[in-house]
């Protein structure tokens, strides 16, 4: 999807980031920048593959979409365990990197397609799941975030799933920065059950927020281009052994907050949340 200024081009120019990280770099700086991205990668994958297996429990030809696949690490996740998988993402730059990525160990069971999320070419009620993670926050035009969800709805089976990660607060302070539009958990559910998806299931992501926010800001400032900043276009030098401790340390910290209470009534107060729909009968 897009951000507030940049367009797809932002997307190419992270698209292109990321393949620079497939290629050997300097020692310290590599290590720096993966203790935290390791731990809130690995932290998203635990929660959401926990979510699809208790709730969801896709048969063995699931037909799922990945919208916003971005360089194909869930399309990747789902594929390895037999399901035929779709991804789509507006940047061109993201599809070659995902084909690059995923390859062709597949067959014909993964399909690459460059294809936004709010004009989604793609048949009514084929899908099993739809998998959407980390995307919506990025629509900052609010129709078009809206012709997003309709699209996710129309494209899943009746009895089917859309699957959400976003960043989703129950109280919104501050309505935008400059690459993420955060809209409350009401408002997403408002808007699936308009176009005719209920709320089965939600649970906190990030109970650690205030530390995993300060290190990804860091995290951030270490990347030469800056595309890859949360919230701020303000970088701030720091050593990067010391960036490397300090990660390794927040992850160790976060990770009990995040996995233990996160599914507490404390999870309100969380910022990123998995919310998952199921489409009504028709």
């Amino acid at each position: 999807m897009v951000s507030k200024e940049q367009g797809v081009s932002y997307w190419d120019a992270v698209a292109l980031e990321a393949e620079k990280e497939r290629v050997p770099v300097i020692k310290w700086r590599r290590v720096a920048r993966n203790w935290l991205a390791h731990y809130v990668e690995n932290k998203a994958r635990d929660f959401i593959l926990s979510t699809v297996e208790s709730h969801v429990k896709l048969g063995k030809n699931a037909q799922i979409l990945d919208v916003g696949c971005g360089i194909g690490k869930w399309v990747k996740i789902f594929a390895e365990k037999g399901f035929a998988v779709t991804g789509i993402d507006a940047s061109s730059w993201m599809i070659r990197a995902a084909k690059n990525r995923v390859g062709k160990s597949f067959g014909d069971k993964v399909r690459l397609i460059v294809m936004d999320a709010s004009k989604l070419d793609l048949p009514n009620n084929f899908y099993d799941l739809v998998n959407c993670v980390t995307v919506l926050q990025h629509v900052f035009d609010d129709a078009k975030w809206k012709k997003a969800i309709s699209e996710m709805v129309r494209v899943v089976k009746p009895s089917g799933f859309v699957l959400i990660y976003e960043a989703a607060p129950t109280f919104i302070l501050k309505r935008c920065t400059a690459h993420v539009c955060f809209r409350s958990m009401k408002e997403y559910v408002r808007e699936f059950e308009k176009f005719g998806a209920r709320l089965a299931y939600w649970r906190a992501t990030d109970l650690s927020f205030p530390v995993t926010f300060i290190g990804l800001r860091t995290y951030a400032s270490s990347f030469s281009k800056k595309v890859y900043y949360y919230l701020s276009d303000k970088p701030f030098s720091v050593s990067p052994h010391l960036l490397s401790l300090f990660s390794k340390v927040a992850a160790t910290f976060a990770k009990p907050v995040d996995y233990k209470f996160s599914e507490t009534p404390l999870g309100l107060f969380s910022t990123g949340k998995i919310l998952l729909f199921k489409k009504y009968k028709q």
